[in-house]
Parts: structure tokens; sequence; C-alpha cells
């Protein structure tokens, strides 16, 4: 079963919730997954990077970017001020909400990317829009499924009346082989076993990871165990961190202890202490 880190109640039609840099470290830099809602992302403030199949989305302040259901994507970390809201909504809602030609355009998967930056005064309205909405969720079902609508309804009002962002750059293939075989069991593999599987040697691959992404083969390879980690341990798959961190593709708890230590500030048992 994919990966699917969207939940929305059963007697809701989507839900709209915010992200900050601040969010767990296992949440700027997710398993490659998909899901079965249709996602918005609009980026108030700050900068970030999804990756959608074989290309790099950038999005820079006033991005508003349209993420398909069962598209694969991959959140990259984002820059510390970073503000987003993600919308999420039911097939059917949207189907329902907009007009046939509409709701065909945003569900697509043919592989061309929905994504277009606001002027300022755009983003300050549909950003508007989100907190309100945002204030509307706790107000019983009837009233949190209109102000979901309103929300789709209004943002795609945006899309249709902005100016289309940038294409997305295409991932060199071996980047985009490596981020595919760096899920599961995958993620116990070694840089030189990836860079011989990617057909490049294992220092182009790491400079490569640096151009493309942002970051370093080993950041975006340990990022991505420690979500691992924090999935077997959420699923209940693993009942103890040294289980999840060897599952998770660390050689050994120490190392586990040690990364954990430095991507986050802090120790697993401090963590513990803090929740």
């Amino acid at each position: 079963m994919p990966y699917q880190p969207i939940n929305v109640p059963k007697n809701l039609v989507g839900r709209l919730h915010q992200e900050a840099f601040t969010n767990p470290i296992w949440l700027q830099m997710m398993e490659r997954h998909s899901h079965l809602f249709l996602e918005v992302q609009l980026l108030v403030r700050g900068s970030a990077s999804v990756v959608m199949g074989s290309r790099r989305v950038d999005l820079p302040t006033g991005s508003l970017l349209w993420i398909p259901p069962r598209t694969e994507h991959l959140t990259l970390p984002a820059s510390e001020t970073l503000k987003r809201w993600c919308l999420c909504l039911r097939v059917r809602a949207v189907q329902r909400i907009l007009s046939r030609e509409e709701a065909a355009l945003v569900l697509s998967r043919t592989g061309q990317v929905q994504c277009v930056r606001l002027a300022r005064a755009e983003l300050q309205e549909l950003g508007r829009v989100f907190d309100d909405v945002a204030g509307q969720l706790g107000s019983g079902p009837s009233a949190a499924n209109a102000a979901l609508g309103y929300a789709l309804a209004r943002a795609y009002l945006a899309l249709r009346s902005s100016t289309p962002s940038d294409q997305p750059a295409a991932l060199h293939p071996a980047v985009a082989r490596a981020l595919s075989l760096m899920q599961g069991d995958g993620l116990q593999l070694s840089r030189d076993d990836l860079a011989a599987r990617c057909r490049v040697s294992p220092t182009h691959l790491s400079r490569l990871f640096v151009q493309e992404l942002g970051q370093s083969l080993r950041d975006v390879r340990n990022r991505k165990r420690l979500a691992r980690c924090q999935e077997l341990l959420a699923s209940g798959r693993c009942s103890s961190l040294t289980e999840a961190a060897l599952e998770g593709g660390f050689g050994s708890y120490s190392q586990f202890h040690r990364v954990f230590t430095r991507l986050t500030g802090h120790s697993p048992s401090g963590r513990k202490k803090r929740r």
C-alpha cells in the first residue's frame, strides 16, 4: 500500500493545514509518496522544492502548486522562513465543486505541472481566504465542507488568472534513479551500490545531488531513513528505536543516534521527553 501521510475525516471533503520549517524533521523530507486526494500548496513565505516524478519544481514565495491524486512526489527541505498552506480535497468533491473541464484540468496526470506565481495582492488575498477557511473547520461538517469548497474555488480562480511559473527542471537521470531506489529496503544501499546501479561514479553521484537538489546525497538518504523510522514506529511494525533504526536503513543504533542528533539538534531520548 502506498504511503499516505494525509488523513481526511470521513465526514469532511478535505482538509486544510499550514506547514512551517519548525515541523518535525521527517516532515521536512518524507518518503516519495502519493495519496488519493488533490493537493494544492500555497507558499505564503519562504521557498521550497518538490520532486514530482523525474522533475524538480522550485517554489518561491507566491507559488501555487497543484498535485493531482496518485502523483508520486517528494517534499524537499525548505527555507527556515517557510510558511505553506496545504489544501487537500477528495476527487468527488473536486468534481462536484468545479466544472467538468476545470476538474479534468487539475486532476489530470498527463505529466504537465500546474504551477503559477501569484502577484503580491493575489497572494495576500488567497492567504486571507485560507486563514478564514481554517477558522471554520471547527464549526461542524456542514460549515467546514462549504468553507473547503470555497477555498478550492478561489484557488482555481487564482490558477487561471495568474502567470504560469517556469517549467520544472528535469532531474538528471542518475538522481531520479537514485531517488527511486532509496525507498524501503533500498535505503540500506551504500553510496557505492547506488552509484553502480545509476551507472555513475560515487563522487559524481554525490556532486549531482548537490547540483540538482541543493543538498548532499548523505543528507537526503539520512532524512529519508529518519522518515522511514518514524513510519515504522507509527505503524507499529517496530516497537523500539533500535529495531526501527535497523529496519529504516541505518547500520546501527549509534549511527541512527548520531544522525538524529545532528539533524534535529537533540537526541532521540530528548525528543521523547519533549513530546
